[in-house]
């Protein structure tokens, strides 16, 4: 069996791992790079690989970061299928929609600034009608703890990675060995998805160690630091946003921000999602009540719930996202992109980070190299448009709302799996070398970081 790292090496985007075995060539995941340039820029990089080789696609969810490239193979040959859960196949939809209208978006700026050059601009990765293509793709939809074929006695199953709604860890055996490939693992003890699941006995594991040198607060002390943000914030009549990822954070957001006006206290203000992807996602959430834990399903069975409840607005189109900021203040703004990268956030950062009464609360992780991270690491003025803007509204960052597992979780996980090989993935360098050290110090396990493109046989 060999494994080859093409992506979410020594970096946390990009996951995407080619295991050849039993004459099979399978991605685990095919995500799209985000953050500083250097890391964009190998989305446009060969693949480390042929596309028509590939076999199948084994998608562990829906992130951008981890299906964000499918497009991009199918466009560039690959005629085998994605297998994945029902709502990671539905939500990749949404997803890779709007990642496609982004990008051609980007492509047509980009294109019009270098025609004023006299030079070219490059194309976008992919476009509507590529989605479209990979979606034909998305052939079999396999629930959580079903075993499934693949070609020459390979088998794969899914397990609960309790991250975001349908996500999973990826248990793929063959040639007599188990190799499991953790996916994002979720924290615990979160509204909405389950706990992540036990993992199996495995020979091979592959473990996201994007929280692998650190513990999150309890969510408890995150709905305490959110409440005490909206109450100063709203309080002196200044409008708190929150940049949050479209998928599973939203959610989450809002079913916070729902218990607190159901306790009665939430200050008396507008929550506005204002996000097409956010709504479009959240629909489906409301279609899957069965992957959500016993809570869960007891607060979605009655109504309000907190998809619905009288201060919460949907602002669908353009029009509407303008006119909130025509309105008077004491608002809460849920915009994506979560890492303030794109997308209707950035409109509100313009109209509001200046200001000494706004705020922003940061609910999710900033990859190096985005806006948010220049924000939360407390940039003085952040460009905006093309302009420089001042950052004077109150910052703060409430990590225990994190959907990845911390250092103890991981841990636990991993004495779990009991590896015999174990190999680190999808996190920032520093992070990895602590984390690796504590896996030595705790476990008695010798990991391996892996690097961009590196083989190895086990």
């Amino acid at each position: 069996m060999r494994i080859t790292f093409c992506g979410a090496a020594q970096t946390v985007t990009g996951s995407c791992h080619l295991v050849e075995t039993e004459g099979l060539r399978i991605l685990l995941d095919c995500g799209l790079f985000q953050g500083h340039k250097e890391v964009e820029n190998r989305n446009r990089s060969a693949f480390p690989f042929k596309p028509a080789e590939i076999d199948v696609v084994l998608l562990s969810h829906a992130h951008l970061d981890h299906v964000g490239l499918i497009p991009r193979l199918v466009k560039e040959g690959f005629g085998g299928e994605v297998v994945t859960t029902p709502p990671t196949a539905e939500i990749a939809k949404v997803i890779l929609t709007d990642s496609a209208h982004i990008q051609v978006e980007e492509a047509s700026y980009r294109a019009r600034k270098a025609r004023r050059l006299g030079e070219e601009a490059p194309p976008p990765l992919y476009d509507v009608g590529d989605v479209l293509d990979s979606l034909d793709t998305f052939r079999r939809r396999v629930p959580y703890g079903k075993p499934l074929s693949l070609k020459n006695g390979a088998e794969v199953v899914f397990h609960d990675a309790g991250h975001i709604l349908g996500s999973a860890t990826i248990e793929l055996r063959a040639e007599g060995k188990t190799l499991l490939f953790s996916g994002d693992l979720g924290n615990r003890h979160r509204p909405i998805v389950r706990d992540p699941s036990d993992p199996p006995r495995a020979d091979v594991v592959l473990v996201e160690s994007t929280y692998g040198n650190r513990r999150h607060r309890s969510i408890e002390e995150s709905v305490a630091e959110l409440k005490e943000a909206i109450d100063v914030v709203i309080g002196r009549g200044g409008n708190l946003l929150i940049p949050s990822f479209a998928l599973e954070r939203t959610q989450e957001v809002l079913y916070e921000l729902f218990c607190l006006w159901q306790k009665q206290e939430l200050p008396k203000c507008k929550i506005f999602l204002d996000s097409p992807l956010a709504i479009a996602t959240t629909r489906i959430f409301a279609r899957y009540p069965g992957y959500f834990d016993k809570e869960g399903r007891e607060v979605f069975s009655h109504s309000p719930n907190p998809f619905r409840f009288p201060p919460l607005h949907y602002t669908q189109t353009t029009e509407e996202s303008k006119r909130i900021n025509a309105l008077p203040e004491g608002n809460i703004i849920i915009a994506g992109s979560g890492m303030c990268t794109g997308g209707r956030i950035i409109h509100h950062l313009r109209h509001n980070l200046w200001r000494e009464e706004c705020g922003v609360a940061f609910v999710g992780y900033q990859a190096r190299g985005t806006r948010g991270r220049a924000i939360v690491d407390g940039a003085k003025r952040v460009n905006i448009f093309g302009e420089e803007t001042a950052v004077r509204a109150q910052i703060c960052t409430v990590n225990g709302f994190s959907a990845h597992a911390d250092q103890p979780i991981l841990l636990d996980w991993l004495k779990k799996a009991d590896p015999e090989h174990l190999f680190l993935v999808h996190g920032e360098e520093e992070t990895l070398a602590d984390f690796k050290q504590v896996i030595s110090d705790t476990l008695h396990v010798d990991a391996q970081i892996a690097a961009w493109q590196q083989s190895v046989d086990v």
